[in-house]
Formats: C-alpha cells, structure tokens, sequence
C-alpha cells in the first residue's frame, strides 16, 4: 500500500487544483492540509516526509473535491487571515478581502490624528473583520458595529471574542443605523466605516463561481446599479457624525464619481477623497465633516 508523506500530498493536491483552475493552488494545498492536519504552513515542510495516517487522508480528499468544485477554502477551513490576524468565517459571511485592508489603514491613520476615546460605528459588520482589526490596531475605541443578518453576527460574536475585545466592541442586530439609540448607545460617532454590498445586478450575474454560488447574496446585492446601501448611509450619515469626524466606505471599482457627487451634495462635509487600490480601481470613499470653526 502506497505512503502518503505531506510532500506527495502537497504536490497531489497543488496539481489537482491547477487542473481544476483554481486560484492560488499551491497556497490553497497548504491551507487544506494544515488544517487536516493541526499543522502550521511552515511545519508542512519542517516535517515534509511525515507520513499521513488513512483517516486525515480521507477527511482530506473530501475537502480537495469540493474545493476543485470551487467552494471557497477559507468557508472549507473556517478561517482565513485578514490584516495580518485570523478571522473565523463561514458562508453565513463574506470572505473579508485583501483590498478591505486599505480602508482599515485608512481608519487606523484617521484615528491616530485624534485624542480620546474614539466612537466608531461599523455598519455591515458581517464577520466583525474591520472592527476587530481597528480595535487591535487603535485600542482606545469604543465600536458600535450592525448587521441585518443574525447568523453574520453569530461569527462577529467569535471573532470579537477570540480577540478579547468584548469590551470595545459592542455587537448590535439591525439594518444599518436603525438598532441604534441616540444618546443610549452613544451621541454621535467620530468615524462611521463601512463595507456594504455594492454588486449590481449586472455584474451579480458575471461574478465569479466561488463568490455567487458561495457567498451571501445579501453581502453582495445592493439594486440594479449597486448603489442602494450607499444611498442610504448617506441620506442618514448627518445624524450620526459629530463635526469633524469621517464616513469612510469601500466601493465598487467604477463607483467613485457618483458616490463623490452623493456626498457633495449633502453639504455637509469639508473634504471627499476618492483613492483606488493596488489595481488602480476605485476602492476607499472618504468624507470629513466640517468643524464647528468652519460651518
């Protein structure tokens, strides 16, 4: 009978996925495997001639299948890493991206420029991704973070708590601003961050296979013209922003000038920047209100 070691795993597995066109395939082989095997990535090659028992070999092989159908890996592990810390996900959530790291940076900055305790609202929190990591990164923050989808804020609950943060981070079950009592909760926030849906129906139909059959519509879907959550916020952002404070959303690649000319025509903020990402496509949307000295 043939001996599996992880070095004949790895290279099965990263050839199997390559066939199937599967990105990454030898990152999404490591994952697999350490998570079969209890194992960090560098011990798979600390101990690349170790034996593989028949029970983690089949617990293994039924991943590799569903993954070469193109079922998400971190849905498939459970996790994945988002700014450098590990987020629990599952497809009750959406699989936090690379490209939301820019907003988080851009929080992070913001934040530093400021004193005090900062209160922060993070609306769409789904896996609490961008609250945890503001809260790691700034810890003088008090964050009210929503979400529409109870069973989204079912694995914020466990990433708040596998971070510790249950005492900066405050979970609350709702469609955007509404599970929010003024002066209850808090008065007005000093940052209001967001990564809503923003996929219109257009694009919806040409996502790619992992993301539309894997991924919550609900985290995806915003209208015909994707725009329907931003609409919103912004129709309501004047009643939770303290002056001098900042909104900032990521959005979609070609979005940017209709969100920009949404915000100016609130009339109620100093600065908008629109920046792109890394592939030159809009991404972050930020707007700072004006000061009391400058109403």
């Amino acid at each position: 009978m043939e001996t599996w070691t992880i070095q004949k795993l790895l290279n099965w597995v990263t050839q199997y996925l390559t066939d199937k066109s599967i990105d990454s395939p030898r990152l999404s082989a490591e994952l697999l495997l350490s998570h079969i095997l209890g194992l960090k990535r560098i011990e798979l090659y600390t101990q690349y001639n170790q034996p593989v028992a028949k029970q983690e070999l089949e617990k293994l092989r039924e991943l590799v299948k569903r993954a070469g159908g193109h079922e998400p890996i971190a849905y498939l592990v459970g996790k994945t890493e988002f700014y450098s810390m590990e987020i629990i996900v599952t497809p009750d959530c959406m699989i936090p991206r690379p490209e939301t790291e820019l907003l988080v940076q851009r929080a992070v900055e913001f934040l530093r420029t400021r004193n005090g305790i900062q209160f922060i609202c993070d609306l769409c929190t789904g896996s609490g991704c961008i609250a945890v990591a503001i809260a790691k990164n700034y810890p003088n923050v008090r964050i009210i973070a929503t979400d529409i989808c109870d069973a989204a804020l079912a694995v914020a609950v466990k990433n708040v708590e596998m971070h510790c943060l249950q005492d900066k981070i405050k979970l609350l079950s709702g469609d955007l601003f509404d599970p929010i009592i003024p002066q209850l909760d808090v008065g007005k926030f000093d940052l209001i961050v967001c990564n809503p849906p923003y996929v219109s129906a257009a694009e919806y139909e040409k996502l790619d296979k992992n993301v539309r059959d894997y991924e919550p519509r609900l985290a995806l879907y915003a209208g015909d013209d994707g725009m329907d959550i931003y609409r919103r916020i912004i129709e309501k952002v004047d009643q939770f922003l303290k002056p001098d404070a900042a909104l900032m959303m990521e959005i979609g690649y070609a979005q940017g000038q209709t969100i920009k000319e949404m915000l100016e025509q609130t009339g109620i903020f100093a600065e908008i920047k629109i920046e792109k990402d890394s592939h030159n496509n809009d991404r972050i949307a930020s707007a700072k209100r004006y000061s009391l000295d400058q109403i």
